[in-house]
């Protein structure tokens, strides 16, 4: 019994213990679960606000891509970043010229956020004035022990502690700061710091990234050497102009502007020397006109000016006359004065279009007059209208023409005093479908203008060469062919280069070429077109001054420079036998020519007492009607082999030949 009763106690207590033991257990495992639980309640909160950040930064970058205004970006941007805490509050600052201005904040008492509009450099005891200074966050985690009037401002409005962080450009210039301002006194950690530093270099990209695309629009809508608008924004502002001129009914003026030769500036003192032109004519455009005014780069040497709310035409040429007169002025580049012209033209709104290209098409159609007609500036006109268009349409058929071979040389003889024939001028013709043979007078302004001249030129030369390389071989008496050089082409540094490659091509021996020049091109420049002249005597070519006695006065550079004939303009003989006679000038620029050891050659002589006063005072060659006048090549070649012209009836042949 005895027995019995100490095993049911034995097995009492360990069924207590086990008892006990099964509720420890519990209990450490009811501990534990709570724990887990907890733990995985704070990895949800932790992975809620991970998911919100991501969210956040993503809804950030689709901004950015879909390029919305930085002020929209920031407010989000530091959303994002306060409602990491419930207790947190933020604010972004941008530094300008040396002050703090608020762009945007968040979960901020307003009287505060008066407060933190503008932090200047000269307030005290500052926070976010203090981190710029920083490469890292001002940390201060109770304000309470800061006793400054601005901690205390803040205080006064909830804030407990404060940590601002100072964000950079790519060149590490401070941009501004980034600031978290919290509700309880808050020591941050080290995530909390790395949240803060996360998002102030955010705050940096957004910054670049939006001055990045403002530089990318710039270059779109601006002029890269120049700064103006470009073409596509100067068209814009023309749009925007006539839209507003038709709500308040006002007029607008649209000045094209055109340099005069620019191209010449080019190729005689490179593009370092154009571009300078293009950048000074900018600038002096710009201090010229009104705030309100528009002046683009439309492409090349071409300005666009809008003017708006312009009383009326005589009002838009006279802000184009004083445009004109500023673009005189000598341009420096270098030690050089670069001398400019321009041409503008005007059209007037609504009374030459009523829209942003016909406005456009007109004014440089006048424009086109103005340089045509060396006005200086002209106005649209309906009537100038179809004069241009034809003129245009000429240009077109020029340039077809040059393509295919529409141009073709006539030749004049010039004539020593028996008659014989000694040399051809070579003179262009074109004979247009509609307007017939059209002179040279008309083609080579348009040629110029057009800068066709330098093709257009070299297809003379080389045509004249050609030519007089051919009746040689086909073995008529050789004479010299003298070919007329515009400006642009001398004034080529490689123009020596192309004569002589012309010479190689077509096999004429250098002493039958002679180049034609006028005085005015020649002393432009006195000393490159000396070193211009001695590479082309280098060649073996001969030089004449043509028109001599119309142009610039060159009797100061005449005798230092390698010439080899003088050409009296025909003004001065039509008048050799009239009351104003210009004999006493003929007598002088003869006389000086033989001094110099200069051939002479007297053009347009009409008359038998032209020809034969002109021989009795020593002229050397005779060119005009009463020989010949300009024939074909195949009529040229019977011309070299007639004998002296004005003693048979050839005269008469010659004149009836050009007819034909």
């Amino acid at each position: 019994m005895t027995w019995l009763k100490r095993e049911m106690r034995l097995q009492v207590a360990h069924g207590m213990k086990i008892e006990v033991e099964l509720r420890q257990e519990r209990s450490s495992l009811e501990n534990r679960i709570e724990a887990r639980t907890a733990e995985l309640q704070s990895e949800v909160k932790e992975r809620m606000r991970v998911e919100h950040l991501n969210r956040g930064r993503n809804q950030v970058l689709e901004m950015l891509a879909r390029d919305e205004p930085t002020e929209e970006i920031f407010r989000v941007l530091v959303e994002v970043l306060a409602r990491h805490r419930s207790t947190w509050a933020s604010a972004l600052h941008l530094l300008e010229d040396g002050t703090l201005h608020l762009k945007a904040s968040t979960d901020l008492p307003e009287k505060l956020v008066r407060n933190l509009q503008q932090l200047s450099s000269g307030m005290a005891g500052v926070p976010e004035l203090e981190a710029l200074g920083k490469d890292k966050a001002l940390i201060l985690c109770d304000l309470a022990a800061d006793r400054k009037p601005w901690t205390e401002l803040l205080r006064a409005n909830g804030i407990q502690s404060l940590w601002s962080a100072p964000f950079f450009g790519p060149d590490k210039s401070p941009l501004g700061t980034l600031t978290v301002y919290t509700l309880l006194r808050y020591a941050p950690s080290s995530a909390d710091l790395e949240l803060l530093e996360t998002h102030s270099q955010m705050a940096a990209m957004v910054l670049e990234r939006c001055r990045l695309q403002d530089e990318l629009r710039r270059h779109a809508h601006h002029d890269s050497l120049t700064g103006l608008p470009n073409r596509l924004l100067g068209q814009e502002r023309l749009a925007t102009a006539i839209r507003r001129a038709k709500r308040n009914d006002e007029s607008i003026a649209v000045l094209w502007i055109d340099l005069n030769k620019f191209k010449q500036i080019n190729d005689v003192h490179g593009h370092a020397a154009g571009d300078s032109v293009l950048r000074q004519v900018a600038e002096r455009l710009s201090k010229r006109l009104r705030e309100s005014d528009t002046v683009a780069r439309m492409g090349g040497d071409e300005f666009m000016v809008v003017l708006e709310d312009i009383p009326g035409r005589a009002d838009g040429q006279r802000v184009a006359q004083t445009l004109l007169d500023t673009l005189r002025q000598p341009v420096a580049f270098q030690d050089l004065q670069l001398s400019i012209t321009a041409s503008i033209g005007i059209a007037l709104f609504p009374d030459d279009g009523d829209s942003a290209d016909e406005l456009e098409r007109n004014a440089d159609l006048a424009m086109y007059e103005a340089k045509f007609g060396n006005y200086g500036t002209r106005a649209f006109s309906s009537v100038l209208n179809q004069a241009l268009i034809d003129r245009r349409e000429l240009e077109q058929e020029m340039a077809s023409a040059l393509k295919h071979g529409g141009f073709e040389l006539h030749y004049q003889p010039q004539c020593d005093q028996s008659g014989r024939v000694a040399a051809f001028e070579a003179l262009l013709r074109f004979t247009h479908p509609t307007l017939g043979v059209v002179p040279p007078s008309r083609l080579v302004p348009i040629a110029e203008e057009s800068e066709m001249i330098i093709s257009l030129g070299t297809w003379v030369l080389r045509e004249a060469c050609r030519q007089n390389r051919q009746w040689q071989v086909e073995g008529y008496p050789p004479v010299r062919v003298a070919v007329n050089i515009s400006s642009m082409q001398f004034a080529r540094e490689d123009f020596a280069d192309r004569v002589a490659e012309v010479l190689e091509e077509t096999g004429l021996a250098p002493e039958f070429l002679e180049l034609e020049l006028t005085e005015s091109v020649v002393v432009k420049d006195f000393t490159e077109s000396t070193r211009q002249l001695q590479r082309l005597k280098r060649l073996g070519v001969s030089i004449a001054i043509d028109d001599f006695g119309t142009g610039y006065s060159s009797l100061n550079y005449l005798h230092r420079l390698p010439i080899d004939r003088l050409k009296i303009d025909r003004s001065f003989i039509q008048v050799l036998n009239t009351p104003n006679s210009t004999l006493p000038i003929l007598e002088a620029i003869i006389s000086m020519a033989k001094n110099m050891e200069l051939g002479v050659v007297g053009e347009g002589v009409e008359t038998d007492e032209q020809m034969a006063m002109l021989c009795l005072k020593g002229c050397d060659l005779l060119q005009g009607f009463l020989y010949s006048r300009p024939v074909s090549a195949d009529r040229a070649k019977f011309l070299l082999q007639a004998g002296p012209l004005y003693e048979s009836m050839l005269r008469e042949d010659a004149l009836a030949v050009a007819a034909v």
